[in-house]
């Protein structure tokens, strides 16, 4: 279906997923929101697509929320809804099979930085832009950023990048685990690809497992983790997949 502020390519193995409102860094509005939504579900149902590179149009990431959201007086009730919908992408990206390599060159503001770390990969540019702006504004976090935060970086970072929500390059961020690597802004494009075409020869049913598993882990035990990976595993030995590796490498070492 065509989109007024996303652009979805999907077909082939990699899928591109990109925030499409330049002349506003790619701030996020209800449409957009809706959009997106709508170009997850349908990616997660393409089995042609390993892998999904998640990025900004015109040389920004995103820059959060768009200002004139705040400018409308929005009773609480229309704010929660409009939040739920929101927190329905974050799900999306967590939940599609494909794992997420996030480009991010710019800002990536807000609920922006957060979307960016929905991804499983995000690789930025040195000169990249991160801000966790909430507190500025006297709000919380939001878009998943509660979550992500210490997950990625422990409690005592979390709260450094909360409560002080000072900016920080990609650098900075890849130096403290924030994000997966960093790279000279002329090499962005490239490193990005080539991560994506790499995750791509993998088999999709053995990473989709692999995110939710990672995924689930934090909020199982030892013994529930074990019995979890036990029964997928036992399923995935038996995928068409394994046994054509398998094979493969018989053939290898009687060669």
């Amino acid at each position: 279906m065509p989109y007024d502020y996303i652009k979805v390519e999907d077909s082939g193995a990699v899928g591109i997923l990109t925030l499409n409102r330049p002349e506003v860094m790619n701030a996020l509005n209800v449409d957009m929101v809706l959009e997106l939504q709508e170009a997850l579900g349908r990616l997660s149902s393409n089995k042609e697509t390993k892998v999904v590179i998640f990025q900004g149009a015109g040389g920004n990431f995103c820059s959060g929320a768009d200002r004139t959201l705040f400018l409308e007086d929005h009773p609480s009730p229309v704010w929660l809804d409009g939040m739920r919908h929101f927190a329905r992408v974050v799900r999306l990206l967590r939940e599609i099979p494909q794992p997420i390599v996030t480009k991010l060159r710019g800002v990536a503001v807000g609920a922006g930085s957060n979307l960016a770390l929905a991804g499983d990969f995000v690789v930025a540019s040195h000169d990249a832009r991160l801000r966790e702006n909430f507190v500025h504004i006297g709000a919380i976090l939001d878009s998943g950023g509660t979550y992500f935060l210490p997950r990625l970086v422990g409690l005592v970072k979390a709260r450094e990048l909360a409560f002080l929500g000072d900016e920080i390059d990609g650098t900075k961020a890849a130096s403290m685990g924030l994000i997966y690597r960093s790279v000279p802004d002329e090499d962005l494009d490239n490193e990005t690809r080539s991560l994506a075409n790499l995750l791509a020869q993998k088999p999709l049913s053995a990473m989709s497992l692999i995110k939710e598993g990672l995924d689930e882990s934090f909020n199982k035990t030892l013994k529930e983790i074990l019995e979890w990976e036990a029964a997928h595993q036992a399923i995935m030995l038996r995928t068409k997949e394994h046994r054509e590796i398998v094979n493969f490498l018989k053939s290898m070492k009687k060669g």
